[in-house]
């Protein structure tokens, strides 16, 4: 039987227009930072299974930095 990863949690991004912003700017200033480092992987909001095989466990970081893994 295949796992299924849904793609939502059906959560919104933020709560209000001021966190709205502090997180992409949180995110866009560690794009920057990272720019000139093919194996970092900068995203937002993006769905996270840490343990494989159960998608009941899973986060969705506001921001998040993944040293080792090619942008994309």
């Amino acid at each position: 039987m295949a796992v299924e990863y849904p793609d939502s949690d059906g959560q919104p991004m933020a709560e209000n227009t001021l966190q709205f912003e502090w997180i992409t700017l949180i995110k866009e200033n560690l794009d920057w930072l990272f720019a000139a480092d093919p194996q970092v992987f900068v995203a937002g909001d993006l769905l996270w299974y840490p343990v494989e095989g159960n998608p009941k466990i899973r986060q969705a970081p506001d921001a998040l930095v993944v040293f080792g893994r090619p942008k994309g």
